[in-house]
């Protein structure tokens, strides 16, 4: 049977990029960088904007010279061989099982809001859990029907979600007088919102594993790249400006509604509701996105055979299902094993950080030894920027580095004495 592949056009490959780089970061990003240096917020955006700059070099480069998708594990292996593959395939498994959940409990969050709201739901009780639950599912079947119908959904949706928070966040600014908040310089506190900020870009690699799906890679991956990132980043420079000038932003409660607040102030109650909804899609289609790259690379890794070969398998929609559900069970594990020892999200969303640095570093290596020309200077540009971001996390980049030596630990000695046994 041969199986009917559908290509990705830019446009698609934007909307399904843009969406997941706004994911949960862009509600709540830019008021934790505003609580924690104030004004001087911006400065973070800015530095991050230029720091980004290489990282997303090298990817595009990266993904139009190796299109493929394994992503950044494939990489690796081209430059370094396979066990460090290895590695750095189980280290974008753990920040999936780490990440997903943070995203899907925020859509959660959303969802519930709208539907109390519309006095679907009591407000006296927590159906989160459960919502989280259905939205998993709910991203399994629209998955299993095959990317191209993802990416149809995903495109539209974007359009919503970045027309939405333009809209608010331009007309905040016309309501307000353009007056700062006087915050002290603190360069530590600068570097600290940094690393908050750079939540706001791990949807870079994700789609690193879908670049061979586009009409023509090495034209359409790095141009989805660029314009991606340019949007992203009018976006949250808006919104940030727009939180600074009218305040929604302090404690974590005010944190996590600040964006509602700020479209609320411009379109009234009926703007609360429209951007729960907003905040729920793109949240859903980050997690969406994440699993479709999680489930490529784990097609990869099976075809490779470093894993179980089933999760090579593909439905009539060209969709790795075997991954696919099992990114979406080790999600849900998560979501309960939390839950249940009551983690905190912001401990998921530092642990997802260090280990995605990790990979980020790793992908500025390879592309260090890999790419011709000044690529390969970019590529170590990118690399020492995500080492001096791993150090700005401080202790926790604790939980990464003890994952990293684990992880290598098995690599360099029970996975050699294995491979020997096999052998012999």
């Amino acid at each position: 049977m041969t199986l009917k592949t559908h290509k990705l056009s830019v446009p698609q490959g934007v909307g399904m990029l843009v969406s997941a780089l706004l994911g949960s970061g862009v509600f709540i990003i830019p008021a934790i960088a505003a609580q924690v240096s104030g004004s001087w917020s911006l400065l973070a955006w800015a530095i991050m904007g230029i720091l980004i700059v290489p990282i997303v070099f090298t990817f595009a480069q990266l993904g139009k010279f190796y299109p493929h998708a394994g992503g950044t594990s494939y990489f690796v292996q081209q430059a370094f061989g396979e066990r460090s593959a290895r590695l750095v395939s189980w280290l974008f498994i753990w920040v999936v099982a780490l990440g997903t959940p943070v995203i899907t409990m925020t859509a959660a969050n959303f969802l519930q809001n709208a539907l109390i709201e519309w006095q679907l739901l009591s407000a006296a009780t927590d159906y989160r859990s459960m919502i989280a639950v259905i939205i998993l599912l709910l991203v399994l079947v629209i998955n299993l029907s095959g990317l191209k119908t993802a990416a149809i959904i995903q495109s539209a949706l974007s359009v919503i979600i970045v027309s939405t928070l333009l809209f608010a966040s331009i007309d905040s600014q016309f309501d307000h007088t353009l007056v700062l908040p006087d915050t002290d310089f603190n360069a530590s506190k600068i570097a600290l919102t940094a690393t908050f900020i750079l939540w706001c870009f791990l949807g870079i690699e994700a789609i690193t594993h879908i670049s061979d799906d586009f009409n023509n890679p090495q034209r359409d991956f790095p141009l989805t790249i660029f314009i991606g990132i340019t949007i992203t980043l009018v976006v949250y420079g808006l919104i940030s400006i727009s939180l600074l000038q009218t305040g929604f932003y302090g404690d974590q409660e005010k944190n996590l509604n600040s964006v509602v607040h700020l479209v609320e102030a411009s379109l009234g109650g009926k703007g609360y509701i429209l951007v729960n909804l907003v905040g729920f899609c793109t949240c859903f289609i980050s997690v969406s996105l994440y699993f479709v790259g999680f489930s490529r690379l784990l097609q990869s890794m099976a075809k490779q055979q470093r894993i179980h070969f089933n999760f090579s398998r593909l439905n009539q929609h060209n969709v790795a299902y075997w991954g696919l559900g099992f990114a979406v069970t080790l999600c849900l594990v998560v979501l309960l094993v939390s839950d249940v020892i009551s983690l905190p999200i912001e401990k998921l969303i530092a642990y997802a950080n260090g280990l995605f640095i990790l990979i980020y570093l790793a992908a500025g290596v390879a592309g260090f030894k890999l790419l011709p020309g000044k690529g390969k200077w970019i590529a170590a540009m990118a690399s020492l920027t995500c080492f001096v971001l791993f150090l700005a996390l401080g202790r926790e980049m604790i939980f990464a580095l003890f994952l990293l030596f684990v992880l290598g630990c098995y690599y360099a000695v029970i996975y050699q004495s294995n491979n020997r046994t096999k052998t012999s």
